[in-house]
Formats: C-alpha cells, structure tokens, sequence
C-alpha cells in the first residue's frame, strides 16, 4: 500500500486575524471588544456508561451537550469592556462614580469571533464563531507584583456554541 500524500500544505492563521464581538439580547450592534486577550469555547458531552456481568466491554452513550466559556480581558486602565461582560454598559458622558461593577450570574450576552484571511478591510472571512447566551460564573481579577498588565478572567457558560463558513470558502 502507497502512502498517502497530503492535499495542501499546512496553513497556521495568526490570532490578530479574529475579532470579538459582544451583544446583549435586544441590542442592535454588536459591540467590538478591543481589550480582548483570549476567548475559549469548550464543548462536552455528557457520557453515560453501561456493562454488563461478565462482559470486559463497555458501552458509552452520548447525551446532553453542554458549553463553557473562558474569556480573558485587559483591565489595566480601561473596565468597560470587563463591566459589558458584566452587564453594566458605560454610560455615553462616562462613568458617574456610583456604579457597581460585579459579577452577575444571570446577565447573559451573545458573543461572535469573526476569523479573517487577512489583515485589510477587504478580508474575506473565513469563519463566524457564535456563542449564544454566555452567562459569566467566575471572576478573576489578579495583581501580580511581576506581571506586566492585569487580566480579567471570566468563566461561565453559554447555551450554544457553532461555527459558521463563509460563503465561497
């Protein structure tokens, strides 16, 4: 038997190539989160198992498909787009200073990750990202005597999680 011979040459896509978008229900626009540092959906299934008596063999079933979301966001000078996350929006004049930015279990958005082919505003895109309903469970805000610059993380979950091509691709 031949070996077979792979049909393309392996491309590797540089993050910068994706943006972020978040929106809440009833919102028109998507808002572009520009302090985005990492966004990772994850996707299991529920597994059951079965055997029987004398049987080495084990049979798994799949069911229920559920979707966590971690996102890490700078927060070094800028939480607007930590308090979005959050569900507080800041106001058009700015912050008035009597705000109260913390997490909220029940506040739920849609986010998107648009991924280009390129750099230009003539990109084409190559595929959408959506996630629908993330709610946020942890917040994690650490300060590092070493580190460079704060991040935000926050984990939740989301309701769905799919991948859309673009057209022609």
């Amino acid at each position: 038997m031949t070996r077979d011979n792979f049909n393309a040459s392996l491309d590797v896509r540089q993050q910068f190539l994706s943006l972020l978008y978040h929106k809440f229900p009833g919102e028109a626009a998507w808002t572009l989160i520009d302090q985005g540092r990492v966004a990772s959906p994850a996707q299991a299934a529920d597994v059951q198992e079965y055997n029987r008596i004398g049987d080495k063999n084990k049979l798994r079933v799949a069911g229920q498909v559920t979707t966590d979301i971690t996102l890490n966001v700078y927060v070094e000078d800028d939480i607007e787009e930590l308090g979005r996350f959050l569900g507080n929006v800041r106001p058009g004049g700015g912050w008035v200073g009597t705000e109260v930015i913390q997490l909220d279990p029940t506040v739920k958005a849609d986010l998107k990750i648009v991924n280009f082919d390129g750099i230009t505003t003539a990109a084409a895109i190559l595929f959408t990202e959506y996630i629908n309903e993330f709610k946020p469970f942890n917040l994690s805000i650490p300060l590092d005597a070493d580190g460079d610059v704060r991040i935000a993380e926050l984990s939740g979950a989301a309701v769905a999680y799919y991948i859309i091509p673009g057209a022609g691709v």
